[in-house]
């Protein structure tokens, strides 16, 4: 059992915490209010941490990210059970200590602690605490197979369209052979490119040899 010294230390301890140091912790519990109907300071009892609290709840929405309020209203009870639960756990040590002293027999020998204190006021007090357990933890796991079951059904986020590349347009083939824009001069045959399309000489070409110009005999 928690004596009054440290009652009052754990509360002088509780006004010191900051809670979330890191600017990831610090942006996620800044969406408490918003995303969650746990409000720490109205969830905690004394000797317990507020900022503990929120890191939880924050734990909680960054695993599942709900987008829905119904989402939302689940992630709250998996934190809520969960910190109960915590609750429970820390109130059973307590039962323990406080019967373990208030059964204490006045004699020397301290016989069978662990048995006379689980036997102290006929266990109903630790048989009530079990209930509640019990059904806390009924309800953690109802609040997650429903969660996970929507989650389930939730369609995948899209990927990003990919841009379509942009359409090449192929370059017009190059023609192989021509014939010069250039008129031949007088007497002079016309050349043709001798080419075939592989870029070799045409078989059989014959290539044409300009002729030179004749002057007509001079009559006398």
């Amino acid at each position: 059992m928690s004596t009054q010294l440290q009652i009052e230390a754990n509360r002088r301890n509780s006004q010191k915490s900051t809670g979330p140091r890191t600017a990831a912790g610090k942006t996620i519990a800044s969406q408490n209010a918003i995303g969650s109907g746990i409000y720490a300071e109205s969830e905690t009892i004394r000797d317990e941490n507020a900022s503990d609290l929120e890191a939880l709840a924050a734990a909680y929405y960054d695993r599942f990210h709900p987008d829905a309020p119904e989402q939302r209203c689940l992630v709250d009870v998996l934190v809520h059970s969960e910190w109960t639960l915590r609750r429970l756990r820390r109130a059973e040590a307590q039962l323990w200590e406080q019967n373990a002293e208030w059964s204490e027999p006045s004699i020397a020998d301290n016989l069978f602690p662990l048995g006379r204190t689980l036997n102290y006021d006929g266990s109903k007090v630790f048989a009530r605490l079990q209930h509640r357990i019990t059904a806390t933890q009924r309800n953690y796991e109802r609040a997650l197979k429903e969660l996970l079951r929507l989650q389930a059904d939730r369609p995948p986020a899209q990927p990003p369209a990919r841009p379509q590349p942009l359409p090449v347009t192929p370059p017009a083939p190059t023609q192989i052979g021509f014939v010069s824009s250039s008129l031949p001069s007088r007497g002079q045959a016309p050349f043709f490119a001798p080419f075939a399309e592989n870029g070799c000489l045409s078989p059989g070409f014959v290539a044409a040899v300009p002729q030179p110009e004749t002057t007509p005999p001079r009559t006398l």
